[in-house]
């Protein structure tokens, strides 16, 4: 089983958040994919800190599991 990163930007001033991006790396587990969500957002806080600060922006994020296409029968 596969799993990617999804993750947003969100206002909490607006409520408002951006379109759901994805990262391009593929994960083999679901702790893999959540562990590099963490680090993600420990990132985003650091190179974003003024725009976090002015705009009281946050990250969510979440972990999908790739389907598989079926084997033919």
């Amino acid at each position: 089983m596969k799993f990617i990163l999804a993750f947003s930007i969100c206002s909490a001033i607006t409520g408002y958040c951006n379109n759901t991006a994805t990262l391009p790396t593929e994960f083999n587990s679901w702790s893999e994919c959540v562990g590099a969500g963490g680090k993600l957002i420990q990132n985003f806080s650091v190179e974003m800190k003024d725009s976090i600060e002015e705009r009281k922006l946050y990250m969510n994020y979440f972990c999908n599991e790739i389907k598989e296409p079926e084997a033919p029968a």
